[in-house]
This record gives structure tokens, C-alpha cells and sequence, in this order.
């Protein structure tokens, strides 16, 4: 106790001071306890200073432990708003990837270039669903994936050999507006999201 670090115990802050306050009323008391003959006036005066140090101490310690767990919520909202922000914007890139293959599939004609989209859409949707999957909605998943299961028999039939133009054509006007009703789905969904990101920093 002799070596004590007075500048490290300082650095801790008005606890760490605190500690010095009633360490040095401690260090009082004991060289007066040595006296045979003690002035009862001089140790009255002591254990007052000791009293007013450790409610000091104490009364810091409860500012202290408030603050950090005011600050520990301050940093838990952020997180879970960027989190959320996150979670939107992935769904926005996903279903704009979407979009975007779906753009391409309606300029070509051939049921060749159709069943490529096709096949590069599908880890696209796999994509989407895992993003609306971590909502743990389950309304949300039952309607997103019916949305899937139908874009997913549309493509099929689309990829079929000897299909007539007309049925082709039909068929392609379907998926079209699947794939339409899937970009609004995800653009609502998103926009939950963001809101709820923004709502959660206030």
C-alpha cells in the first residue's frame, strides 16, 4: 500500500479519488491510533472526512453504473438499427438484382436466353428469402414464398421444349407480373425495415 500509483489511481476518475480520499483518511486514523493519547476532537474531525468520502464514493459508484448502462443501451440501439438499415438495404439490392434479370428475360424471346435468367434468378430468390426469412414473420415467409412457388413452376414451363408461341408468350406475362408483385413485396418490406431502423436511433 506504500507504492501506490497516486497519478494511475487518478486516471480511473472521481472514483479512483474517492479511493485516494478515504485511503488517506484510513492512513490518518491508523498513524492517530498509534498515539497513546489521541485528540478525541482530531479523530471526530477523521471519521467525518471518512463518512463524507465514502458517500461520495458511493454516490459516484451509482452515477457511474447509470451512465454505463444508459451508455451500454445507447450503443445496443445502434446496433440493432444498423442492423435493421442493413437488413433493408440487402433486400433492396437483391430484389433490384431481380429486376434486373427479369428486365433482361423480357427483351429476349427465345426459350435458350429465357432458361438462363431463369437459372441465374433462382439463387437471387434463394437470397431474398433468406433476408425476409431473418424477420421471423411467419406471414411474411408463407407470402413471399408463395410468390417463389409460382415463379418457380412459371419458369419451368417457360424452360420446356416445344412450347407454342402463344402459351409462351402467355406464360411469360405471368411471370412478369409474379415478378412484379415480388419487387413490390420486397420494396414494402424494406421500407418497414427502414423505418423501423429509424425509429429504433430516437
Amino acid at each position: 500500500m506504500e507504492n501506490l500509483d497516486i497519478v494511475k489511481i487518478l486516471g480511473v476518475g472521481i472514483s479512483g479519488f474517492g479511493f485516494l480520499l478515504m485511503f488517506l483518511a484510513y492512513r490518518l486514523i491508523n498513524d492517530w491510533a498509534k498515539n497513546p493519547n489521541p485528540n478525541p476532537v482530531v479523530l471526530k474531525a477523521i471519521k467525518w472526512y471518512m463518512s463524507i468520502c465514502f458517500v461520495m464514493t458511493i454516490t459516484v459508484g451509482v452515477f457511474t453504473f447509470i451512465s454505463s448502462s444508459y451508455k451500454t443501451k445507447i450503443i445496443e440501439d445502434q446496433a440493432i438499427a444498423i442492423e435493421t438499415k442493413s437488413d433493408a438495404l440487402n433486400i433492396l439490392t437483391a430484389s433490384q438484382i431481380n429486376d434486373q434479370l427479369v428486365d433482361s428475360m423480357i427483351r429476349n424471346s427465345s426459350n435458350e436466353d429465357v432458361a438462363l435468367v431463369i437459372n441465374e434468378q433462382k439463387p437471387v430468390l434463394d437470397t431474398l428469402s433468406k433476408y425476409i426469412s431473418k424477420q421471423n414473420d411467419p406471414q411474411l415467409d408463407s407470402q413471399f414464398n408463395k410468390y417463389r412457388e409460382s415463379v418457380v413452376k412459371l419458369s419451368d414451363s417457360l424452360t420446356m421444349q416445344n412450347i407454342g408461341n402463344e402459351k409462351f408468350k402467355t406464360l411469360k406475362a405471368q411471370y412478369i407480373r409474379l415478378n412484379d408483385s415480388i419487387s413490390k413485396f420486397s420494396l414494402r418490406l424494406a421500407n418497414k425495415k427502414e423505418a423501423e431502423g429509424s425509429k429504433s436511433k430516437e
